[in-house]
């Protein structure tokens, strides 16, 4: 009876000591892996702050800071320098393979709604930015004992894309480099005209074969640039021309030189990254 007791007695300590070996070997094990996820990451943020643009190419290949303008990659690049970053706990899974590590980084600024303008315009729009904390967690993958980043991409969209939007304009109010954007704020209408009497056309059709075509371009401001006006029939460009508009609010986009047959024309002014704009269609008989 008393040597059951014993047995059970030693098999139950030698049990819990195994158990705490265990536990505690696991736990060890653990700290040394998080430790070790920490410290590939904090290297890879190191790098990031000391070159933005590719100083994680070692740690994420596919990492690609969007085309932007001189003048816009500059200000990313101040708002990345007047940030920092604390790294949270890592959370490793059972095989201690996959590490989560949540970054946060402080004092990002929240660039949103701000105006074309001049370079000093924008950065004073900047300088009265809210800024924000922003929380990114990043997953770290273990192989062979050697630490990989699986994706640091979200670092573009916190501190890269946000400045891709900024608009900066020259002394005439024109932007240095064009967009959409600008092109949908200015751009008020469009419209035939009749080419003979230089006045809008009151219906959409016109008869016979004529000599030109006509059709103009308002805009809210003046405008210096020079467009290309496509004239088109039938899905198909049948004439190019060139556009000066030299502090002028409308362009005139007038045809001629070409036989006119009876279809369908519509007339769209471009410029070389997009539509600025296009007219309805207007019916020739």
């Amino acid at each position: 009876m008393k040597n059951s007791f014993l047995k059970k007695s030693v098999c139950a300590v030698m049990t819990a000591a195994l158990l705490f070996t265990t536990t505690g070997c696991g736990a060890f094990l653990a700290k040394i892996a998080s430790k070790g996820a920490i410290e590939y990451l904090t290297e890879a943020l190191d790098a990031f702050y000391a070159d933005p643009v590719s100083g994680v190419s070692d740690y994420d290949d596919s990492f690609e800071v969007p085309d932007m303008l001189e003048e816009s990659l500059q200000f990313a690049l101040d708002g990345v320098a007047a940030t920092s970053y604390e790294i949270g706990d890592a959370t490793l899974n059972k095989n201690r393979t996959t590490a989560k590590i949540p970054v946060t980084f402080s004092n990002v600024i929240e660039v949103e709604d701000i105006s074309m303008g001049t370079v000093d315009e924008i950065a004073d729009a900047l300088g009265d930015c809210d800024t924000q904390d922003v929380e990114i967690t990043f997953t770290l993958k273990n192989k062979d004992g050697d630490w990989t980043i699986e994706d640091m991409s979200e670092l573009i969209g916190v501190f890269f894309d946000p400045y891709t939007s900024l608009v900066f304009i020259d002394e005439n109010g024109m932007p240095t480099s064009f967009n959409q954007e600008f092109f949908d704020e200015c751009t008020v209408d469009s419209a035939w005209y009749d080419p003979y009497m230089a006045t809008p056309l009151n219906t959409t059709s016109m008869h016979g074969s004529p000599e030109a075509l006509l059709a103009v371009v308002y805009f809210d401001r003046p405008m210096y640039m020079t467009f290309t006006a496509n004239l088109i029939r039938g899905g198909e460009t049948v004439q190019s021309i060139d556009v000066v508009a030299d502090g002028d609010t409308i362009a005139y986009c007038e045809f001629w030189g070409e036989s006119y047959p009876a279809g369908s024309y519509t007339m769209e002014l471009v410029y070389a990254d997009g539509t600025v704009a296009e007219t309805t269609s207007l019916t020739i008989n």
